[in-house]
């Protein structure tokens, strides 16, 4: 099993998560949370001051895969989430000792 985790942009999660769902994902964790990679934050105006913002909003998503569809939910991940510019995102993939259902007690995959 794979757990793999994605940092994208907001406004694709829809897309990302519409995706996953047509190629079988039948479940996924998603966060809101800040940070920042090579764009080094933006310069925003508020009140007609301007300052700097070290963090970006970014959505997580965690999801647990077997190892036959995880490759297939990096690419659907990549494909979906792309916008062929900085600050798209990053996707991990680690791998996953064990899964247990807490209602049924079900482990492996057959729990996810």
């Amino acid at each position: 099993m794979k757990f793999i985790i994605a940092i994208i942009k907001p406004f694709k999660l829809d897309e990302v998560r519409e995706a996953l769902g047509a190629i079988g994902v039948a479940g996924m964790t998603v966060s809101e949370v800040k940070g920042f990679g090579r764009q080094k934050g933006q310069t925003e105006i508020y009140r007609g001051a301007e300052y700097s913002t070290n963090m970006l909003p970014k959505v997580k998503l965690e999801i647990a895969a077997t190892d036959a569809l995880a490759p297939q939910v990096v690419e659907t991940i990549q494909a979906a989430a792309s916008t062929d510019s900085i600050g798209d995102g990053k996707i991990f993939v680690l791998d996953l000792a064990s899964t247990t259902r807490i209602r049924t007690g079900e482990t492996g995959d057959t729990a996810l």
